[in-house]
């Protein structure tokens, strides 16, 4: 089976492609048969050795397919299922990958696979931001950072679907349409205004009740100059 490893930190040239034996799951693990990887900022960083790995290891963290093999121990998981997962190392790039059996999730009937393997980081990102962090109720105004980004698309969704008035920033025009069609309200170029002076505009110096800030070259101020006090 075929795997991408990365022997020496680096850029993209450190990614080999090799071939290894096919891995066989210890107590509590699953194998899976990969049928997509997710890609995330954190596999650049373990690469570049920003984040250090043991080397050699396989990159990746993130994935869904159909788990072949189980390991002793594990009751919950069986052969056949079809499950994804997020932040194990390891577990991205390669055909064939082992788990922990506990960080597996199903992927319903209908879902496409590949959905699956792409929305388990972002996803659970966007919804403890929207249900634990701070809750999102009908009537409110919040600021989505960087809307047309993974996470971004998924928190103008997620807040549309509960009531909330979606204001989204995005960099250029062409990622306008991206997020008014994931649900936000208002785009604003946060390049070409001031971002605070902008919402407080749109909502008649209201301000909004929460804000992310998914960028860092943005500095947060700007988020916590567009709330509301307590937001």
């Amino acid at each position: 089976m075929r795997a991408v490893i990365v022997e020496q930190p680096g850029g993209p040239e450190a990614l080999t492609l090799v071939e290894r034996e096919t891995p066989e799951p210890g107590p509590g693990e699953v194998r899976v048969d990969l049928a997509a990887g997710g890609i995330n900022f954190i596999d650049v960083y373990q690469r570049s050795g920003r984040y250090p790995l043991p080397l050699p290891f396989v990159g990746g963290n993130e994935g869904s397919g159909t788990v072949s093999a189980v390991g002793e121990g594990v009751e919950d998981v069986q052969l056949g299922d079809r499950v994804a997962w997020a932040m194990t190392p390891g577990s991205g790039y390669a055909e064939q990958v082992l788990v922990p059996a506990a960080r597996v999730v199903p992927v319903p009937d209908g879902m496409d696979l590949e959905l699956g393997a792409a929305v388990m980081l972002q996803g659970m990102t966007a919804h403890y931001l929207v249900n634990s962090t701070f809750e999102a109720k009908e009537g409110q105004t919040a600021v989505v950072t960087a809307a047309a980004g993974g996470v971004g698309l998924l928190l103008c969704q997620m807040l549309r679907d509960k009531g909330v008035r979606v204001i989204g920033t995005v960099g250029n025009r062409e990622k306008v349409e991206l997020a008014k069609e994931a649900g936000a309200d208002e785009v604003v170029l946060y390049r070409e205004v001031d971002l605070a002076e902008e919402v407080q505009r749109l909502t008649t110096g209201r301000a909004c009740t929460w804000s992310t800030t998914a960028w860092a070259r943005t500095p947060s101020t700007q988020g916590s100059r567009c709330c509301v006090r307590g937001g």
